[in-house]
């Protein structure tokens, strides 16, 4: 039996709970750019652009705040490749991090200083606010940069709830926020803005509704890079790929039928994950 895609019809995702978070993070992450002096944007090295926040970006540099992109998760991309997208893209300036393979912290260390002594403070005191969409590690980099657990982490998006607050130095203090989406992204009819959100981790892969039609997504963006992860070949029909991994993998309901749903959920979770990569 072969799924049957109806995408245009079906829902996505819980449309109520989405519009509560959209009225109640932005404040936080806007009022912390507002008393910051540097903003650190925490970039998905796999997905640049779908991780970017414009609307915030624009206004970091309305309130000429300075604003440096951290490169997150460079150890699941081609590093000659990511350099020469991030120059076509004009993401200046940045740094490569890998939190998973502890790299890149001194140099980060090093560009927050180098731009907190171009800035005069009343007080002595330089504030940096750390931004970014659920789940791009954030409060993995803070940990990563000041060398300890002072930040939470966990694989589930949105798992910040709140402003948290972190010495980084004497004169360095860290704002840790709660991933963003940006409020173009929030629309119950926007199914193909939901679809993205969990290709980039941004939604949970066992909360999404739909996780076959994810799969599908993935498969027109990143052709071949499920079926060469599994060893099957699909055509680049989702309805295969689905019905060939799940037997694979022995999830296999009553009437001798793929679980559709585990299956895609289980892929999802692989890609999540990073396990399939995007080159």
């Amino acid at each position: 039996m072969r799924v049957k895609y109806s995408f245009s019809s079906r829902r996505t995702g819980n449309i109520e709970n989405i519009k509560k978070q959209r009225k109640k993070f932005p404040d936080i992450v806007r009022n912390m750019i507002r008393v910051c002096d540097i903003v650190l944007e925490v970039l998905d090295a796999r997905f640049l652009d779908k991780t970017r926040n414009l609307y915030l970006e624009e206004m970091i540099k309305r309130k000429s705040k300075k604003l440096i992109f951290v490169i997150n998760k460079i150890d699941l991309v081609d590093r000659k490749k990511l350099h020469e997208e991030l120059n076509e893209k004009n993401i200046y300036p940045y740094v490569l991090v890998s939190c998973k393979n502890r790299f890149g912290s001194r140099l980060l260390r090093d560009r927050i200083k180098i731009e907190a002594k171009r800035i005069v403070s009343r007080f002595n005191i330089r504030h940096v606010g750390v931004i970014g969409y659920p789940n791009t590690g954030k409060s993995s980099l803070i940990n990563f940069l000041i060398g300890r657990t002072a930040s939470r982490t966990a694989s589930e998006p949105g798992f910040t709830k709140s402003l948290k607050k972190i010495r980084l130095t004497s004169e360095i203090v860290l704002f840790d926020t709660p991933g963003v989406i940006p409020d173009s992204d929030y629309s119950s009819s926007v199914r193909d803005k939901l679809a993205q959100h969990a290709m980039v981790n941004a939604r949970d892969y066992n909360k999404v509704r739909d996780p076959d039609f994810i799969i599908y997504k993935i498969m027109q963006e990143y052709p071949n890079r499920i079926e060469s992860f599994y060893g099957v070949e699909s055509d680049g029909d989702p309805e295969i790929l689905l019905e060939k991994v799940g037997r694979k993998k022995f999830f296999i309901k009553k009437g001798n039928l793929v679980d559709i749903d585990r299956t895609a959920r289980f892929i999802l979770k692989d890609w999540q994950e990073g396990k399939i990569t995007c080159y």
